[in-house]
């Protein structure tokens, strides 16, 4: 199975997350003349972004991708560079593997304009020049992620049509009922629910009622907050993958782990938090060393007051399991530094903060908000914010609030975190003798 079929088969719930975390967003200027230095510099960089076109196979890239990703500085200015390039004669120089490069490091950087462009050449060159079934569907997926990243699900919708109008070899045909199933997800995340509903409806007959496209009915419900319906599709998923005997035994145990996880989310937006902390049970009884399963389970008993002291045993363990095992990705070079994870830096802070250890859980909740990849949520801020509050730092609780609010939301249960923390920003403005603003941005 190519690399991105195998890819592309794992967009049921949620997204592949993209190569490179994000970063802050690329601004270049250029002088009119520039100095020989400026010339020499710009030389250099064309003759580092020619070099990419000899990483011929996925680990070179992921070597080249790594050390990008060292200096986001001069991933920037390499970008910025390659842009120039491909609009000039040079850009015919760059071939499939650099153009590959370059679209991963532009998004990385969050130049998506730059990105776009990569793609789209990507695309072209690997239907004109490649001419291979796995190079078209990697550039394909490549375009289509970014999108969804973006938010641009008109045109997440539209790169999807044009995959499935291609006609090619059989390897294309095969992935086109996944591409199906990415057009269905930006359907429902841009509101359009009946129409992704009857586009599933379709792929469910076609491969009789199978749990793989069953689940992407259940992700549809959800997005049109058909919470309880979407329960009862995932239980019977899970009845399906547990009688399912021709799966080999560990994809089996893999898909039934995944399809009570997104239970587990389910049951909390319904607010059933004694189901919701079953499915995690389960999972962390199955699954001993994962520090996901542990961190969430810790977290949903600490933000309803319930088990604190065993709360806080299964966080401190998802964050020592954590740290192992990205030290392991260091020792192999898949990763530069070991970084506490800022979500489970939060869930720690926040089971402290339960327990009316303030001054420790400022400590982790500081950390958490700190992260400038990981921790730019709205519930870390809104937690922190709170800790400052328990300690009479009201000033510092107000400035946390104000940042945390302009923030943007990632899921659909920000709003009402939103709300809640506009009343709580008024009451401390008014402790602190401000006038109340009549709207908060």
């Amino acid at each position: 199975m190519p690399v991105a079929l195998r890819r592309l088969c794992c967009l049921i719930f949620g997204l592949v997350p993209v190569l490179f975390v994000t970063a802050p967003t690329l601004v270049c200027g250029q002088t009119d003349k520039p100095t020989a230095t400026g010339q020499d510099n710009d030389s250099q960089l064309q003759a580092e972004i020619l070099k990419l076109n000899q990483a011929t196979t996925e680990e070179l890239q992921k070597a080249k991708l790594r050390q990008l990703r060292k200096d986001k500085e001069k991933a920037k200015a390499l970008v910025a560079a390659a842009v120039k390039m491909l609009g000039s004669d040079s850009g015919s120089k760059l071939n499939y593997n650099a153009i590959t490069i370059l679209g991963r490091t532009a998004q990385f950087v969050k130049n998506y304009d730059a990105a776009e462009r990569f793609y789209e050449r990507q695309i072209e060159l690997a239907q004109k020049v490649r001419k291979s079934a796995d190079s078209i569907i990697d550039a394909y997926e490549n375009l289509i992620l970014l999108y969804f990243e973006m938010k641009r699900y008109d045109q997440v919708i539209g790169t999807c049509e044009r995959f499935l109008d291609l006609k090619g070899p059989e390897e294309l045909e095969r992935v086109k009922p996944f591409v199906i199933e990415q057009l269905v997800q930006a359907k429902a995340k841009k509101g359009d629910f009946q129409e992704a509903m009857r586009i599933t409806q379709g792929l469910l007959q076609l491969s009789e009622n199978s749990w793989y496209f069953l689940r992407l009915k259940g992700y549809v419900e959800r997005e049109a907050e058909k919470y309880k319906d979407a329960i009862k599709t995932f239980q019977e998923v899970l009845e399906k993958l547990e009688e399912d005997e021709n799966l080999k035994p560990e994809i089996r145990e893999r898909e039934i782990d995944r399809t009570r996880y997104i239970l587990s989310a389910l049951y909390i937006d319904i607010n059933d938090i004694d189901q919701a902390a079953k499915q995690l049970e389960i999972l962390v009884k199955k699954n001993p060393t994962n520090a996901t399963y542990k961190n969430d389970l810790g977290y949903i008993w600490a933000d309803n007051d319930r088990n604190l002291d065993e709360a806080e045993k299964l966080i401190r363990e998802a964050l020592e399991l954590d740290r192992k095992e990205k030290e392991k990705l260091k020792e192999k070079g898949e990763i530069d530094e070991v970084r506490e994870n800022a979500a489970y830096l939060d869930s720690m802070g926040w089971v402290l903060f339960k327990k009316k250890r303030y001054k420790e859980a400022l400590e982790y909740l500081k950390k958490a908000a700190m992260d400038e990849e990981e921790g730019q949520h709205l519930e870390i801020w809104d937690h922190l914010a709170d800790c400052y509050m328990a300690l009479g730092m009201v000033k510092e609780a107000v400035q946390t609030w104000e940042k945390g609010l302009k923030l943007e939301d990632l899921s659909k249960r920000d709003s009402e975190r939103r709300r809640k923390i506009s009343e709580k920003l008024k009451k401390a403005r008014q402790a602190l003798g401000e006038p109340v603003k009549k709207k908060i941005d």
